[in-house]
């Protein structure tokens, strides 16, 4: 997928630090695996054959499974994601990082609604199961959360986010400059390493998916960035896609 670099410094998975514990039905824990090793990204319903989530957690020389309930209470199971994946491409052939996976079979679970952007929330609640702690100099470090961990952030102004890519990644800077994302940052809390693709949710409806980062180093330095389902070219894919009809097995 050109235009969406797949595992870049910038581009690291994201984690929820200082979060809580909470539920979202319609989040999706997603597995990338590999022969000796397996990578964590998140991915949110937002219909039941359709996950929402980050185009760089796709890996087309691995496979990904998709870890979802299929009925509200149940415990939740490990599919694999056979159908390829459908990711956002501009009108001058560059990848966005927004991706659409597709279930084998439907999910019963009630899907996240897609947003009202007509007001801009200022505060969106981030969700991921990766580690919940940085190392002894806020350095980041891997792990997983059993359970879901949420946390508040508060949407702020992109310009410090933006220098610092610019500045630290300037490859990846040419890849992020044309797409449409918003900024998180909340003092005390951070993302990192396995949260990747989660939703940004508010009042129960998502307007964006974890992207990156501003700071790959530490944790609770530098703002963190979503791609913004307010952007209407985002809006109407999303709809288009999630619209197609599936043809019987």
């Amino acid at each position: 997928h050109s235009g969406v670099t797949a595992s870049t410094t910038v581009d690291l998975q994201k984690r929820v630090i200082g979060g809580r514990p909470c539920e979202r039905q319609y989040h999706v824990k997603l597995r990338v695996a590999a022969v000796r090793s397996s990578s964590l990204c998140g991915g949110s319903l937002i219909s039941d054959r359709w996950i929402l989530t980050a185009a760089h957690c796709f890996n087309p020389k691995r496979t990904m499974f998709a870890n979802v309930s299929g009925h509200p209470g149940s415990p939740a199971q490990e599919v694999q994601i056979t159908a390829a994946p459908v990711i956002y491409t501009d009108n001058n052939s560059k990848s966005h990082d927004l991706m659409l996976l597709q279930l084998p079979s439907p999910s019963s679970v009630q899907p996240v609604a897609l947003p009202d952007c007509e007001d801009l929330p200022k505060i969106v609640e981030v969700a991921g199961h990766a580690a919940t702690t940085g190392g002894p100099n806020d350095e980041r470090k891997r792990g997983v959360s059993v359970t879901l961990q949420c946390a508040e952030f508060d949407v702020v102004s992109c310009k410090d986010l933006n220098e610092t890519v610019q500045k630290h990644f300037p490859q990846d800077h040419q890849v992020k400059v044309y797409q449409h994302w918003l900024i998180l940052q909340t003092k005390y809390l951070s993302l990192s390493q396995g949260d990747s693709g989660g939703g940004v949710v508010y009042q129960d409806k998502i307007y964006g998916v974890v992207s990156f980062l501003g700071d790959p180093v530490n944790v609770c330095r530098k703002a963190a960035a979503f791609m913004s389902l307010c952007n209407p070219e985002y809006a109407k894919w999303v709809r288009e896609t999630i619209d197609i009809k599936i043809p019987p097995v």
